[in-house]
């Protein structure tokens, strides 16, 4: 499908709380058909998909052993690392072009990364499955980007399996046509709050989803054109996201990796990544070191410092990780920089956060 490599700014609104379910896009209605009805309808039998073949599952050296999820897991002997440091065939085979360039830039930043990242394959972001999911709706790009911001909304606050579900009773509110109508901005702004209401939606939902439907119904909003997708920066799309209800710095990013499949992602106040961060930096405090000692030579860095982190961790806490302050974080991030949503993928991998359930049928 390929992205647009843009440039980044600053000056953007803060992220809305976050959430550990991710908005994933290739899902996108293309057609529901209304049942036949001459009393009761008939269920159509299921039929399951040709699973994807993944790389052997063995744990990571680069883990941490002592975690309760890891423990149940069987153990392996660890992946060996070659001298220079190659990705198998298999890996390469399956990921698309612009994913291995990220995954090599990273292992060049940092060799040891190697077992992590060839331990299985990457089955959302970076594989080409997904890639051509999203190509599938290429066609009609403006009405993917409409669905996949409705789906991140849907999914706020909510466990994946009620966001699923929410989701389907959502799509059913378009099957009263003869031929089947698919779930469209227009044709959401005709249905009425108690209809919206009525799969599950909670008030201030509702409200989202109206407002994010009526600006991709008006040709006239910049969201609505290909040009400034095309030619805006991500900073710049972001911006635009924003003003949208329900839409916040979080949600903006996660739809510019598993969307627009941005290669240079960092969402630095997500659980996942900074619970990532922390194991990463566990087995390399030389790395913490060194960020230390670069951002003490920042003065604007040093002031940010001075505001408290995110995930600042309370002396009556229960995490069992220690978070890094988001300085820091991000600081280390850079050095990642173009390839950052692959970092963020290893981080996601590493904080055992499961990215892909949202892309299962």
């Amino acid at each position: 499908m390929g992205a647009i490599t843009r440039s980044n700014k600053s000056g953007l609104k803060t992220a809305e709380n976050t959430s550990q379910v991710y908005p994933l896009a290739t899902d996108i209605p293309t057609g529901i058909k209304k049942p036949k009805s001459n009393g009761v309808s008939k269920p159509k039998p299921k039929t399951k998909s040709k699973p994807i073949p993944k790389a052997p599952k063995n744990p990571s050296p680069i883990i941490d052993a002592t975690d309760a999820s890891i423990k149940k897991q069987t153990k392996v002997e660890p992946l060996e690392v070659p001298s220079d440091l190659t990705l198998p065939q298999e890996f390469l085979d399956y990921h698309t072009p612009g994913f291995i360039e990220g995954v090599k830039y990273c292992i060049e930043r940092d060799p040891s990364l190697h077992p992590i990242i060839v331990r299985e394959n990457f089955t959302g972001f970076g594989s080409k499955a997904f890639d051509e999911k999203l190509a599938k709706a290429d066609d009609d790009r403006i009405h993917l980007y409409w669905y996949s911001l409705v789906r991140s909304v849907i999914a706020q606050q909510v466990s994946g399996a009620a966001a699923k579900s929410i989701e389907g009773k959502f799509k059913s509110l378009f099957t009263g046509g003869d031929d089947g109508v698919i779930p469209t901005a227009k044709a959401t702004l005709d249905m009425s709050e108690e209809q919206l209401r009525s799969v599950g939606l909670s008030r201030p939902k509702v409200k989202y989803v109206q407002h994010i439907s009526q600006v991709f119904a008006n040709s006239n909003e910049k969201l609505t054109s290909l040009d400034f997708y095309r030619s805006a920066t991500v900073d710049e799309i972001y911006n635009e996201l924003c003003k949208l209800k329900g839409i916040g710095l979080w949600s903006a990013k996660m739809f510019a990796i598993f969307t627009m499949e941005e290669l240079d992602v960092f969402a630095e106040d997500d659980l996942g990544v900074a619970r990532g961060m922390a194991k990463y930096l566990e087995q390399r405090p030389h790395v913490l070191q060194r960020a230390k000692e670069e951002v003490a030579n920042d003065d604007s860095k040093q002031t940010a410092l001075k505001k408290r982190s995110k995930f600042y961790n309370k002396s009556d806490s229960k995490r069992t990780w220690k978070p890094i302050h988001d300085v820091y974080v991000l600081h280390i991030a850079e050095k990642f920089k173009p390839f950052r949503s692959a970092f963020m993928m290893i981080l996601w991998r590493l904080s055992l956060t499961n990215i892909d359930v949202l892309d299962k049928e």
